[in-house]
């Protein structure tokens, strides 16, 4: 007898067992959402009596790692709306209109919280996944691989027993309205029409009947007030990659000119090496970053004029570049884009107001699942008044923190003036710039298109285990360089990238310290520059030359397995 039906049937040898394997996983999955290890604990605990409890009726035990981690899933959730720091905001004006004061705020959710904990576990997941999370009914319904109905029939039930808990609270009166609780039909209907998810024919239907019932019309505007109380107390926001964007969009006009300065913190074992930077913009297309880097010292990048230009005091090098009108618009005012990136085959979920640097920040986590390895998390405060990132968190699908970025200041439309964005070099300095060719931004191809482009079957990485995404960057209408990343599925950063192509472009400073390496390519040996970086969770990069093709390749691995990549790269695709 294997240990979850053994468990099932009374053993508590076996649960306690079964306890200690799924315990510290469930503990890890806690503490990274939750980030608070008395919250995890207490989330951990809660699931785990409610797994044992409702085991029993779990029918197929090769479901039981998804079952039990979908329970603790609930609980974390709940502890994170209703624990977490929240500020009412627009709510006040409705709940002084609907009954409660402000100062009810806090006890209206606590109450929330203990009526949704006692719910029967199908509804409580219906609840927390739907109205909480912002679930769509159908992915509901296939994630749980039941049928629609039964999904609307568990909320439906749900709410109304959630409606009956809170009723001394969104009720002055304290008489019971007729919820119907036992008319599922039309429950279903009222929820269908208020969701939008009712076809036209049947709206139209619906609100002919709707017209000649007045009990229908209490019913349906009890239950409108109650799912628009449910929804502002639980915070439910679902937004796509494009209302990201939008909603950004809508106070983004209002900055005239803004300047931060950033520390972006790379964590490898836990070890933190940190970059910081001082960056400034002004409309419409001034910008600049002063920072310090490793591998080059102080450095200050310039873009306006359709150029951008670098200069490298240490090293003497200034470098003049013409960019394209996207890369111009990507690198300037680019906290849209990287939100909306963010925000892409993900997940997003807004858990509340936190106060950061005294600003009051809005808190969103974005989740990508994993197949098979769980969920990667993004944690994300924005500067309520402008959408502005204050601090980003990264995390691997294990949990653990890889990158951290914080704006530790932030000042917006102080009028800057045009002469910050100027660059005074020494006479001595000649500024080295390629005529006739122009930076594009990287944009996503196929190894089949890049192939034509090239000439030739690009070099790609085989391994499987690696998830890769190339990048094609213009330099001009026929050349341009091939950057093939490959990550490590459940990782947020690449741990390798390649580049390829007709031309020099490691834009590496020429006064930099090259180590001369032999190693394995295309079948044979040959020499390479490598150049140690320690930048950004880059430890080296290898360039070299093979015929007519530049190559480089670099990331998070060290010496001795960085030179085995070039050995390991293939031509597959045939141009």
């Amino acid at each position: 007898m294997n240990l979850i039906n053994a468990a099932r049937n009374g053993d508590l040898g076996a649960w306690e067992h079964l306890l200690r394997e799924i315990y510290p996983q469930a503990l890890g999955q806690a503490s990274y959402l939750l980030r608070d290890k008395d919250l995890a604990r207490d989330a951990v605990q809660n699931a785990m009596l409610k797994v044992f409890n409702n085991l029993s009726g779990l029918k197929d035990d090769g479901a039981f790692n998804g079952w039990w981690r979908r329970i603790l899933t609930n609980e974390i959730y709940l502890l994170l709306r209703f624990s977490g720091k929240e500020t009412p905001d627009f709510q006040q004006e409705f709940l002084i209109q609907n009954g409660p004061s402000v100062e009810d705020y806090v006890a209206l959710k606590l109450e929330l919280s203990q009526a949704i904990k006692r719910l029967p576990l199908e509804q409580q997941q219906a609840v927390l996944d739907i109205d909480l999370r912002g679930l769509e009914l159908k992915e509901a319904a296939d994630d749980y691989n039941i049928p629609l109905g039964t999904v609307k029939s568990r909320l439906f039930r749900a709410r109304a027993r959630l409606q009956d808990s809170l009723r001394d609270y969104i009720c002055k009166s304290k008489e019971r309205d007729a919820m119907a609780t036992n008319n599922l039909d039309l429950g279903n209907k009222i929820y269908d029409y208020l969701e939008g998810t009712m076809d036209a024919v049947d709206r139209r239907t619906f609100e002919h009947e709707l017209e000649q019932n007045q009990e229908w019309k209490q019913q349906l505007k009890s239950q409108k007030d109650f799912l628009t109380l449910l929804h502002l107390i639980t915070g439910k926001i679902a937004l796509s990659a494009s209302e990201v964007k939008v909603k950004v969009q809508a106070v983004i006009d209002k900055i005239a000119d803004y300047e931060e300065v950033v520390d972006d913190i790379s964590f490898e074992n836990g070890n933190p090496t940190t970059m910081t930077s001082h960056i400034w913009f002004k409309r419409p297309e001034l910008y600049r970053t002063d920072g310090n880097s490793p591998l080059t010292g102080p450095i200050t990048i310039i873009v306006k004029d359709n150029f951008m230009l670098s200069w490298a005091a240490e090293t003497k090098q200034a470098k003049k570049i013409k960019l394209s009108q996207e890369y111009r618009e990507r690198t300037n005012l680019s906290f849209p884009d990287r939100l909306k990136a963010m925000a892409e085959n993900k997940s997003s979920r807004i858990l509340g107001t936190e106060y950061l640097q005294g600003r009051p920040t809005l808190h969103v986590q974005f989740v990508e699942k994993v197949q098979g390895l769980g969920e990667m998390n993004t944690h994300l405060w924005m500067d309520k008044e402008t959408w502005m990132p204050i601090l980003t968190e990264y995390y691997n699908v294990n949990g653990q923190l890889v990158n951290r970025r914080e704006v530790r200041e932030l000042r917006i439309n102080q009028g800057l003036a045009d002469t910050l964005f100027e660059l005074n070099l020494p006479e001595d300095v000649k500024i080295e710039e390629e005529k006739g060719q122009q930076v594009n931004f990287p944009q996503e191809i196929t190894l089949e298109k890049a192939g034509k482009i090239l000439g030739y079957s690009p070099y790609v990485m085989p391994n499987q285990n690696l998830k890769a995404k190339h990048q094609w960057v213009g330099i001009n209408d026929d050349k341009g360089i091939l950057i093939s990343n490959y990550t490590v599925l459940g990782e947020q950063h690449p741990l390798l990238s390649v580049t390829q192509g007709p031309m020099p472009h490691a834009n590496i400073p020429p006064n930099t310290a090259r180590e001369i390496v032999e190693f394995e390519f295309a079948g044979s040996k040959i020499e390479g520059d490598l150049i140690k970086l320690e930048i950004g969770g880059v430890k080296y990069i290898l360039t070299w030359q093979h015929k007519d093709v530049y190559m480089t390749c670099g990331g998070q691995l060290e010496k001795s397995e960085l030179l085995k990549i070039p050995g390991e790269l293939v031509q597959t695709i045939r141009p």
